[in-house]
Parts: structure tokens; sequence; C-alpha cells
């Protein structure tokens, strides 16, 4: 009798196979975006990189930080002596983390170079996700990666270096697939991708790009609330609602120590509501080169400064009405801010004897103070979207129309004030945000995902070419009609003048009645050589707005097949977008790795200065703008720096005591925060260091006490008196009980009480005192409430903000160690729930994938 054999199930090789089948497209596109983003960063492979300016300043920044951490391993600093004479390092540098969602954001950039090549990898691989997820073929998935990532506006921000703005909108598509996802009834895998995305895109750190993304999710839901209300389905959306939430909740806790720390700095940064009102502010005579202290609290008052920025600091970049048909037509302002000398064949045009005028004039006359480039859309994924709009259907059509809008409305700003006064005024949080022209990433965001769905409409139903040809031809027509009028009659619509240009032109003219008729040809043809960029780009918008058209008809009449219509989008796509990219962002901006290593070499003042033994001094450098300068700190402790967010008080003194281009420049002030040298430009504009006899140093014991009542107060008798000596206190910022000395001047110099700084780190600073007396110590140190703690001889004291922006403190009779040590309790407190957080949130991902390959070997095990 044979033996039984075992009994062992067995599957077809086809159902072996159908996991190879379904991941293979995924990797391919995975590879498929890498080889894009070498391509378009190739100089990066032969050890080149982009000098990006912001970049650069961080880099600067963060220098002191860097330096402390090599000289003092396993210790980090959450506080930067480098910069604003000291303030916290939160978003300077990264330190230890540990938060999950900022080892997957790390993880996911597959090590490519991150400044460059990993930010055009994850522009794609995000807005991929976005599509696959809502069961868009991964062919026209690809597509639409392309359309939304070589947006323009993603490529200016490369090269001007606002990194982590790039990865902040990178990661705003897959959080918005999982919103959708999770009211489609997939409540598991749309709460996970929401809570992952989420996660990692607070994880990059720029609140500003997440607050619009939250602005883009609240629309979606309303629009989502909105239709349950219409269909009688509230139960399964308040369900779905519920997940979200929770999805939320595990995003922002792993993050939970970065976001706390932003929040506990945003109360003392630029970013919050001033002390300073415009009464009883003592009128200044302005013959003595000060300040008229209510003047500028008026302008504060009259710019709608309330808990946040004033309307005119936050609205300075708005985004012209007329300049938003960038989206559409990328010169429609002549594009980034340069010179006209940089279009010859249309300055050629010109009339001889204007030509090198016009060549010298801007080639951007939009109405922004400045810009890199345009938000540009892509002709044809603006043609798609306006097509979109008649063909697609379903609520998330409608949330995608209305975060277009919004988006638009939002960056217009101070141009349409009716709205932006209202968003300023009652938005929750609006007012701490400025660059309004910033929202235009929502619709950078909408108009390819709408291209992309009324793609899939038409592959989904090709009958649509028929039953709804007169809408069709409706959205062409109406896209071809406004490229036609514009060609044909352009200064109907637009004005080839800024508005600051026009009113010059108009003095000129006027100031110069006899030459009138030269200024007047001169002004004609300098708009002649605009308008001819202009109707450049109206011609090439077209061209592409044809060529999309003609596919989409071809395929309509079923002269060709769908993946001949994805190859020939894709294509034109990558052709429109890619080379509207290299106008700002091409290989002429690479340089190699010597030259970016000497970005931050030394000046001979520089080298003066660093002989300096003194341990601890400031250097306020005047041969740059020194409130907007990342290259100082980089080897000095600076009196400015380059921050978004400078903490508020030192911002107003800035603005009183050290605005040395309005002749506001204070002696005093400079000598109480210690700039011992000051760096001025010569005849041949190089940088000479000049010593500071009259600096203060780092410490000193006030000679006088001064009371007053309010901060009006405080600042302006920073005027009055010299802050070396006399020391100024705000009555409401002594704690109860706190006892102020009695001061009394030596007789002799063997009676003078002495206090020396013997130690610095940037988060500790150690002090020996032999007081003869009980003194009052005013140290030349930013004072911050959050985390700064003096031990007097071990035992923990209360010291006090002086002189504005200062620390003081009551020394008693003795001889003492003093030291100030940086402990932010938010900083601590916040990296432990950090911890607990991503230790859950892991666990809560192997417990879904788990659950997930189960159910998907029994889906499989069913075939």
């Amino acid at each position: 009798m044979q033996g039984l054999a075992p009994c062992r199930k067995t599957y077809p090789m086809n159902k072996l196979l159908l996991p190879l089948k379904t991941a293979w497209p995924h990797a391919l596109a995975v590879l498929l975006f890498i080889f894009i983003s070498a391509v378009y960063f190739s100089p990066v492979l032969e050890g080149k990189g982009v000098r990006q300016g912001d970049d650069i300043h961080a880099k600067g920044a963060a220098q002191e930080l860097y330096q402390f951490e090599e000289d003092n391993p396993g210790e980090e600093s959450q506080w930067t002596g480098s910069m604003f004479s000291g303030m916290p390092a939160y978003h300077i540098k990264g330190g230890t983390s540990y938060n999950v969602y900022l080892w997957l954001q790390r993880a996911m950039r597959l090590g490519l170079p991150y400044t460059t090549m990993a930010i055009s990898f994850i522009y794609l691989f995000g807005f991929y996700i976005f599509l696959v997820s809502l069961k868009i073929d991964w062919k026209l998935a690809l597509v639409g990666a392309l359309a939304f990532a070589l947006g323009s506006y993603n490529f200016i921000i490369i090269e001007a270096g606002h990194i982590t703005k790039t990865y902040a909108i990178a990661y705003m598509a897959p959080v918005i697939a999982g919103v959708i996802l999770a009211y489609r009834k997939k409540l598991i895998a749309g709460a996970l991708l929401t809570a992952v995305a989420l996660g990692v895109q607070i994880s990059t750190t720029h609140v500003q790009i997440t607050y619009y993304l939250a602005l883009m999710v609240g629309l979606l839901v309303l629009v989502y609330f909105i239709d349950a209300i219409v269909k009688k389905t509230l139960p399964e959306f308040t369900k779905a609602t519920g997940f979200l939430v929770v999805a939320a909740i595990l995003a922002v806790m792993p993050n939970i120590s970065n976001l706390l720390t932003t929040y506990e700095y945003g109360k003392e940064s630029t970013r919050s509501q001033t002390e300073l009102t415009a009464t009883e502010i003592p009128e200044i005579d302005n013959n003595t080169g000060k300040i008229k202290f209510e003047a500028l609290a008026n302008a504060k008052k009259e710019e709608g400064q309330s808990s946040g920025l004033s309307k005119s600091y936050a609205l300075g970049w708005s985004y012209g009405i007329g300049e938003t048909w960038s989206l559409f037509i990328p010169n429609v302002k002549g594009g980034g801010s340069g010179y006209l000398g940089n279009h010859p064949e249309s300055v050629a045009k010109a009339k001889q004897e204007n030509q090198q005028i016009i060549a010298q004039q801007n080639q951007y006359w939009g109405d922004q103070p400045f810009t890199s480039g345009p938000v540009y859309a892509g002709a044809i994924v603006f043609f798609l979207f306006i097509v979109g709009l008649f063909v697609v259907k379903g609520r998330v059509k409608w949330f995608l129309l209305a975060a277009t809008v919004l988006g638009i409305f939002l960056a217009w700003g101070k141009n349409f004030g009716f709205f932006t006064n209202i968003v300023f005024d009652y938005l929750p949080m609006y007012n701490k945000f400025r660059t309004v022209s910033m929202a235009l990433v929502i619709t950078s965001f909408t108009m390819p995902a709408l291209a992309i769905f009324a793609i899939k409409e038409f592959f989904d139903k090709p009958e649509l070419f028929k039953t709804k040809r007169k809408q069709i031809y409706i959205a062409t027509g109406s896209v071809v009609g406004i490229a036609l009028l514009f060609l044909a009659i352009p200064q109907v619509f637009f004005s080839f003048l800024s508005l600051g240009e026009a009113a010059q032109f108009a003095q000129i003219v006027a100031q110069n009645a006899d030459q009138a008729a030269q200024y007047t040809a001169l002004f004609a043809d300098l708009e002649m050589v605009r308008v001819s960029i202009f109707r450049a780009d109206v011609l090439r918008s077209l061209l592409f707005v044809l060529a999309g058209a003609a596919v989409l008809f071809l395929y309509g009449i079923g002269k060709i097949k769908q993946i001949y219509v994805l190859i020939a989008l894709g294509l034109l796509i990558t052709v429109d977008m890619w080379t509207i990219d290299k106008r700002h962002l091409n290989n002429a901006d690479f340089v190699k790795k010597s030259v970016m290593r000497n970005t931050f070499q030394t000046t001979l003042a520089d080298e003066i200065i660093l002989k300096d033994n003194d341990i601890h001094f400031r250097v306020f450098n005047l041969t740059r703008d020194p409130f907007n300068d990342g290259y100082t700190p980089y080897y000095h402790k600076s009196i400015g720096g380059y921050h978004g967010a400078k903490l508020r008080r030192y911002q107003e003194l800035i603005d009183y005591h050290l605005d040395f281009r309005n002749k506001a420049l204070t002696e005093g002030v400079l000598n109480m925060l210690n700039a011992k040298y000051v760096l001025i430009p010569n005849e041949q504009g190089e940088a000479v260091a000049e010593i500071n006899m009259n600096s203060a140093g780092n410490v000193w014991f006030a000679t006088d006490i001064k009371k007053v009542e309010t901060a009006n107060q405080a600042i302006a008798t920073l005027y009055d008196v010299n802050p070396t000596k006399t020391v100024v206190i705000e009555e409401n910022k002594i704690p109860e009980g706190y006892s102020l000395p009695t001061i009394v001047v030596p007789d002799s110099v063997k009676d003078t009480s002495l206090i020396k700084l013997i130690a610095y780190k940037p988060n500790k600073l150690s002090y020996q005192v032999n007081a003869k007396r009980d003194e009052f110590a005013v140290f030349s140190e930013v004072y911050y409430p959050y985390g700064w703690n003096a031990y007097l001889d071990g035992q923990k004291v209360a010291h006090l903000n002086v002189n504005y922006v200062l620390r003081g403190m009551a020394i008693p009779v003795g001889t003492h160690v003093l030291e100030f040590k940086f402990e932010p309790k938010t900083h601590t407190a916040g990296q432990a729930i950090a911890g607990v957080s991503s230790g859950i949130v892991v666990l809560l991902l192997i417990i879904a994938m788990f659950f997930g390959i189960k159910a998907k070997k029994e889906e499989e095990a069913a075939l």
C-alpha cells in the first residue's frame, strides 16, 4: 500500500506573478523619475552645485551650531549667538529628532542630492502617488506627475534655495489623495495615507505651505459635507471624518516638538502682536537724526498690525490681477526681474538711439517689488484644465475649481482688497504669513490635477466627443480666442509699464518739458519691446494649445490610440514646461565644487577679527544689508543676520535704533549689543574692520536704574540715556517680590565690583562675580522668556528683561559663579512626546501592513 502524499495547496503561475505584475509599473515610474531628475540636474553628476541664495544664508546661520557640535560631541544647542545678537535655533538647524516622519522623509529621497535631484524626484513621486491612489492608470499618472512637477514655480524656488518649501509642496498631493480616499469609503487606506503623508509634509517645517494645505483640506471636507447633506449620507461622512481626525493626530504628534517650539517662538517673533502703541510716544526732533516714534507707530496702526504682521509687510508681494495670466503665458509680465538686454532680438526693434537705455531697463514690468520668475502652469495644462471644467463631474471637480479660485484670490493680496481684508482680519493665523503670492502653490496643484482628470474622462468615456462636443468646442475656442485677442490687441488688456514706472516716467516728462517728445518716444519704444516679448510667449502658448487640442481631436475621431495620446501629451507637456524651467534654472546656474567651497571665503577684515582672542563679541557689518545677511554669521557673532521671523523686540530695536539707512543709528544701543567691530566699505568697496572702543563688552554693572511704565517709554528712553550705564526697566517686567538694589557709585577702584564672562557656549554662559555691594548686572544677551535659566552658585534665580531686549539681574554682595543655561522645557517635552508617538505610529503601520498583506493573500487565493 502506497503512502499518501501530503496535501499541498498549489497556485497557478499567473497568481504567483500577480504581485510582480502590479508592482513593476510603479518601480519603472520611480526609475523614470530618477532619470528625469538626473537629466535636468546633470551638472550635479559632474560634481557641480547651484548657488542657492537662501540655502547659502541658511548654512551661514547654522555654522556656529555645526562648530559647537563638532567641538562638543554629543551636545546640541537650541540657541545660537551668531545672528541678531542671539535667537532660538529651532528653525536654523535641525538636531537629533525622534520624529518617524522626518526619518521617512529622508529615506524617500533615496540618497539623491538633497537640494536638487531629490526635490525633483519627490515632486514627481508625490503627485504620482496622488493619482494612482485615486485609481488613475499608472501611465496617465506619469503624465500628470510631469505636468505638476515641471511647474515653473517649483523650479524657481529650487534656484532661490527655498528648500523646505519645495519639499512641503511636494507632499501636498498625497495628503489630498488620502482625504479623498477616506470619503470614498476607503477608510483604512485613506486614513493611513493621510497620516503618513501629512506627517511627512509637516516634518518639512514650512508652516505657510502647511497652512495652504490645511485650507485645501478644509475646502475638500466642506465639499464632501455639502454633498453628504444633499445625498443624506451624513453618517458615512461623519465616520470618514473621524478616521481623518485620528490620522491628523497621528501625523501631528511625532512632529509635536517642532510645532510646540514654533508656536512658542511665534509669541515672541515678528509674527506676534507688538507692545508698542501709537499713544504716549514722545515726539523726537528729526534734526537730531532720531526717528519720530509717533510717525512710525501710527504707520504700524494704519498698516493694520494686530496679532500678526502689518498688512503692508505681509502683502508686499501681491500677485497682479493681470499677472495671473502667467499661468497660461509665462512672460505676460516679462518673467523674472532682470535686464531687457536678455532679449536682444526684441530690443533690436527699438530705435537705435534708444536701444542701449532700453536694454538696461527691467524685463519684469509687474507690480511686485521684484520676482525670480512667473508661476506658469503650462499652456496645455491650462487648456486641459478649462476643458475639465466642462467634462469632469463630481465633487472632486468642484473642490479643484474652488481651490483654484481661492489660491488666485489669496495671491492677489492688496490688489483684491475686499477679499484680502476679510481673510487677513478674520481667518485664523493668516496674518502670520507674508508673500501672499505664494498661495498660487494651491493653483499649481489644482490645475494639473483637473487636467489629468479631464484626460481620464475622455479615456473612460470616448462618447464624450459626441455628447459634449459643444462644451469641448466652447472650452477650446475660449482658450484659443483669448490667445488670439492677446496677440492682436495686447495693449487693450495689459499695461506694459509697472505702476512705479508709469509714475516715474510721467514725472520725468513733466520735469523735462523741453525734451518731452524724446522721452515719450523712448517710453513708446520700451513699451514696443515689451509687447514683442509678450507676443512671442502668447504665440508659443497658442501653438502648444493647438498641438494638444489636435491630439485630443485625433483621438476623438478614432485616428490614434490612447497610448499615443499619452506619449504625445507627455512629450508636449514636458517640452513646454521644461523649456520654461530652463529659463530660470539651467546649467549656467551651476558652479564647480571649488567655487561652492569658497562661498564663505574670508576677507582681510574677517581674518583680522578672527585673530581677536576675546571669547565673545559681535560684529556689525555695513558692507552689506546687515539684517539680510547670512554671510557674516558664518565666521562672527553678528548684530544682524538672515531670518524670516526675527524676535519682535529685536526687530523693533532695529527699526528705531539700528536702521542706518534712515539715520536711526543709536550709538549707545550698538555699544550695549557688544558690537566690538564695525565693518565698513572703503573706496574700493572692500570691507575694513574698525574697532568700536565704546563697546560695553559682555556684561557690566549699571550705575543707575530708570524705571518706565510702557514699552514705548522703554524703547524711546534708549535715545536719552546711555544704556551701557543706565539700565532701563519696564515696571510690568519686574516679577512680584523682586527686589532691585540701590545703586551706589564706588569711591575708588578697589571698591569697584567686578563681573566677567569666563566661558561661552551658545547655550551656556558662565560668569565670575566679585560684588562689593548689591549690584544690578546687565548682560549683552538677548532676553527670551522660554528656556533661559540663571543659576547663582548653583541656585536658580530670576532675571529680567531690561534695555528693551537684554537680560538683567540683581546680584547680591559676595563672590559668586553665575551661569545662564538654555534649557527649553517645550523642546525637551516635545522630543519625549515625539518619541513615544513615533513608536505608536510605527506599531500601527506594522499592524496595518500585516493585515493588508493578509487580506491581499486571501484576495489572491480567491481568484
